[in-house]
């Protein structure tokens, strides 16, 4: 019992160490995925502008735009900070999940505005702005999060992205897929653009990477088809070269499996 109780402590420490390693990724992201990010609220700001509601009919026309134009960056910035904070851990959101937690950034950042142009401290009137602003930070978000997440131009992934991509970070959301490689309960991502860890199982990523073609030539690695440069074949073993200069080694019945599948010229 006392060696088992060693062993597993071990073990944890052992995981506590590759997280460590690992850290908290930064979260860079691009000017064109800002862009994106900040588009919908501008064109949200011009719509509201154009609509007037709320009583802002009584404002002028410049004092109406840079109000509502405004806010709506406010919100977006909120949303924005919002993916940041999310892009720091290992398994992001759902689609779903990422957009309430997106609005909710939004709202956050809009309300104090708000609230202090109302300059009410009434329950009732403070419930009901609130919801209008979540309700229409809601609304932009789940346009935004269509807009920000379809797939780069240039991607081989156009149509049907796989599911495994919606789990990286903005940056890496539009790349192509090349490979997935065990490093104990993490799993790190290889693709176009670079790599992230993730907290997954090797297991679930032939389901997630569809409908990309793949396989698993070692026990610990998963290979895209259209990540493959090169398959070498020396003293009798297969290696396998990434597009991104990366080895994979093959062992026998992963061998089998690349035969089988045609990949070998």
């Amino acid at each position: 019992l006392q060696n088992t109780a060693q062993s597993s402590r071990a073990r944890d420490q052992q995981v506590r160490n590759i997280a460590s390693r690992a850290g908290p990724v930064k979260s860079e992201v691009s000017g064109r995925a800002v862009a994106r990010f900040l588009l919908p609220p501008a064109i949200a700001g011009v719509i509201l502008t154009i609509l007037a509601p709320l009583g802002t009919q009584y404002f002028g026309l410049v004092g109406r735009a840079l109000y509502w134009i405004g806010l709506c960056f406010a919100g977006g910035i909120g949303a924005l900070l919002m993916q940041l904070w999310l892009d720091r851990w290992k398994n992001p959101a759902n689609a779903i999940v990422r957009t309430f937690l997106r609005s909710l950034g939004a709202t956050l950042a809009v309300a104090p505005f708000v609230l202090f142009g109302v300059g009410s401290t009434s329950p009732t009137v403070v419930g009901i702005t609130l919801f209008y602003i979540a309700v229409i930070a809601l609304v932009i978000t789940a346009v935004s999060e269509r807009f920000t997440h379809r797939p780069e131009a240039g991607s081989t992934i156009e149509i049907d992205r796989p599911p495994l991509m919606e789990r990286l970070p903005l940056k890496l959301q539009g790349a192509d897929l090349y490979a997935a490689v065990s490093e104990d309960h993490y799993l790190r991502i290889y693709t176009s653009k670079g790599d992230h860890m993730l907290l997954m199982r090797l297991v679930d990523v032939p389901d997630l990477a569809l409908p990309l073609e793949g396989l698993t030539p070692h026990r610990s690695w998963w290979v895209a088809k259209d990540g493959v440069a090169d398959i070498i074949r020396q003293s009798g073993k297969l290696t396998i070269h990434l597009k991104n200069g990366e080895t994979v080694p093959v062992s026998r019945s992963g061998a089998a499996r690349i035969k089988e599948a045609g990949w070998l010229p």
